[in-house]
């Protein structure tokens, strides 16, 4: 009986022992002992891994190394956002054109305040507590070691290099990050762990020459002179104080001051400008760019006399993603331009569902506010992407794939020395998303295309024709004029026709600025309704595709194809259009 009791109590205190320090692993860490796999969660599905694209593993990342994390907290009402942005954004809605301010975007959207005490505990376990909320309170930005960042999410982190711009490097994760359970739920993904950028501006350089003393009779190419014939500007330029536009530049792409006076004084005879920067937002005090050069002295020249921001978050030394950093940017900020032109996209393939959804949220929180954003559509066509069992498919990107921007392809005059049609460039980017559905603005008129008697429609095996397609329109993308580092310097891509486009939609708000209405916010819906506004582009030859295996991307069409959009913008028509809402 005695040693029986003895036993009973033996096993007593062990099971009082367990049961004590089971308690204080639940209490004192979420994350301890034997519990850790099984409580914790992946955020986003598909975590692609780093090393690829150009950048290469180089070294384990030092535990003292800091770095920057971007937690995406998720937001309340955005269903209601949702509905919002459509409503403010057709011409046909009672609501078109009555946009918020970022006060009521930050209520709307707000995490619920629990969730937010939530995340900053689970963070203070591990000390992190330099961590800051943006104005909408819907991201936490945090400093952390390498070594609090590894044990906050599971992981290990290491330094790639890319392959080609040997100064950029980068800190990202090399395995999967998860969190608890019960934190995963209230976040959409966390910047500064996988993604890398895309550093390589596929901008093509044709031909380079000193910069002559008298430009007035330069014929030859693309300059405001010609693209102010070509769409019907003549010299008519913005008058309202109140007007403004953007380009948005990242990775280091930085304008000269002195290149942008140089290229007005040269270019810019033919009508009043503006010869410098109205404001700028963020770093530019490196190397001129080809990108932000280029974005500078074009949406400028169309978009002449409009206020202009040059917003650029530059830099990787901190580990930031400088595209999220822009958009974040733009959350902090309550007064921001009415329009933005961007050049800057990745593979859809490369990015997590959760990640397109959550940036596909940030431009709702953009457009209620009335601002546009145009991207350019890339310059791989069709795109090709290449599976491991030798099988392929067509490429999209994102953004240009979100059905919530403004995406611009590009054309090219169908003779070298001729200003008076155009034709489809075969570089321009377009096809279907792989993620997001149509959007009803679109339907009626892909399914058009879709069902014509169009010819050399590729197999519906490389892309998915019920899914959001793009461009929405196009402009001219070759053949391009610019000054750089006091030389003349001919280019092309989707990046020159972005700023044309955007240019002359800020004509378009500075007519509706002059009548006393808003500006024209979210476009597509806009554009839809609206298809005779552009000149219809239908000649040349398909978008380009998957070149070694002979397959071509989509053709031309009478209306909207994926090589062109609707086709280029007509000045005079586009304002008519603008006025009637």
């Amino acid at each position: 009986y005695y040693i029986t009791n003895n036993l009973r109590c033996v096993i007593a205190m062990k099971q009082y022992v367990l049961a004590v320090l089971t308690l204080a692993l639940c209490v004192g860490g979420v994350e301890m002992g034997s519990t850790v796999n099984r409580g914790r969660a992946r955020v986003e599905g598909k975590q692609l891994l780093p090393g690829r694209d150009n950048w290469d593993l180089v070294g384990h990342a030092l535990k003292s190394d800091l770095t920057t994390l971007v937690l995406a907290l998720k937001q309340s009402n955005t269903d209601h956002l949702t509905q919002l942005f459509w409503s403010v954004s057709d011409p046909l809605s009672a609501r078109y054109g009555k946009f918020l301010s970022l006060e009521e975007v930050k209520e709307i959207v707000q995490p619920h305040p629990q969730d937010i005490k939530d995340i900053m505990v689970w963070l203070h376990h591990y000390n992190v507590d330099s961590c800051s909320l943006i104005e909408t309170r819907d991201f936490l930005k945090c400093r952390v070691t390498v070594g609090v960042a590894e044990q906050l999410l599971e992981t290990k982190f290491g330094y790639f290099q890319h392959s080609v711009q040997k100064d950029n490097v980068i800190i990202r994760a090399t395995q999967e990050y998860t969190v608890p359970k019960r934190i995963a739920g209230k976040l959409d993904f966390i910047g500064g762990v996988h993604r890398l950028p895309n550093v390589e501006s596929k901008l093509k350089i044709k031909q380079t020459m000193s910069l002559p003393d008298d430009l007035s009779a330069f014929r030859y190419g693309v300059h405001p002179d010609t693209l102010r014939k070509r769409y019907n500007v003549s010299d008519n330029v913005a008058t309202n104080a109140n007007n403004s536009q953007a380009t948005a530049q990242f990775l280091k792409q930085f304008y000269s001051a002195g290149d942008l006076t140089k290229f007005m004084n040269h270019f810019g005879k033919g009508f009043p400008h503006l010869n410098k920067i109205s404001h700028e937002v963020g770093p530019n005090s490196g190397k001129a760019g080809l990108e932000a050069n280029l974005d500078v002295q074009y949406i400028m020249s169309l978009g002449a006399n409009v206020s202009t921001t040059f917003w650029s978050t530059g830099g990787l030394n901190k580990g930031q993603e400088p595209f999220l950093e822009w958009l974040l940017d733009l959350s902090n900020t309550s007064q921001i331009p009415h329009i933005f032109s961007v050049s800057y996209g990745d593979h859809e393939r490369t990015l997590s569902a959760e990640f397109m959804n959550r940036i596909n949220l940030e431009f709702q929180k953009i457009g209620v506010r009335g601002v546009s954003v145009l991207f350019a559509s890339g310059d791989d066509g069709a795109g090709c992407h290449r599976f491991e069992d030798e099988s392929y498919t067509f490429e999209p990107d994102f953004p240009s794939s979100s059905p919530f921007v403004t995406t611009v392809g590009g054309t090219m005059f169908t003779a070298v020395f001729s200003d008076v049609n155009e034709k489809g460039n075969d570089i321009s980017g377009g096809g279907f998303s792989n993620i997001f559905s149509m959007p009803k603005y679109q339907m009626e008129t892909v399914s058009g295309y879709l069902n014509s008697s169009v010819k050399g429609l590729p197999d519906s095996k490389y892309y998915n024709s019920s899914n959001r397609a793009y461009p929405d329109v196009s402009a001219m993308s070759d053949d391009f004029w610019i000054i750089i580092d006091r030389l003349l310097m001919n280019v092309a891509g989707t990046s020159a026709a972005t700023p044309t486009v955007a240019g002359l939609i800020a004509l378009a708000n500075d007519a509706r600025l002059n009548a006393g209405k808003p500006v024209l916010g979210f476009l597509n819906p806009f554009i839809y309704q609206n298809p005779d506004i552009f000149f219809d582009v239908t000649l040349g030859p398909p978008s380009s595709a998957c070149w070694l295996d002979d397959l071509e991307g989509y053709p031309l069409s009478e209306g909207w194809d994926p090589v062109t959009g609707f086709g280029t913008p007509d000045y005079h028509r586009l304002v008519a259009a603008a006025m009637k809402y």
